[in-house]
């Protein structure tokens, strides 16, 4: 019989700031921790909802601090896109 593990929040939410703030895939993480990505969407959903943020008084606080992830990301990716199209012009 299989043993079955269990991760802290602090673990938790580490990995789903890595896969919010695009530094690595759901597939790269699931396949790097042996984690099933079933685990793992539950995880972003918990984390959405705020689970892992302590002592915060408000779950509008994390929604605030996951959109603010989301909107860096984005961000990111529009500022390689614009380099690229600048070079491409040139």
């Amino acid at each position: 019989m299989r043993i079955r593990r269990s991760f802290s929040d602090n673990f938790k939410k580490q990995v789903v700031e890595l896969i919010v703030s695009g530094s690595a895939t759901q597939a790269e993480i699931a396949r790097e921790y042996k984690i099933s990505p079933v685990i793992i969407n539950r995880w972003k959903k918990d984390y959405k909802s705020g689970k892992f943020f302590e002592n915060v008084s408000s779950n509008d606080m994390a929604k605030l601090e996951l959109r603010v992830r989301e909107l860096e990301r984005l961000l990111g990716k529009l500022t390689l896109e614009n380099e690229m199209l600048k070079r491409a012009r040139i």
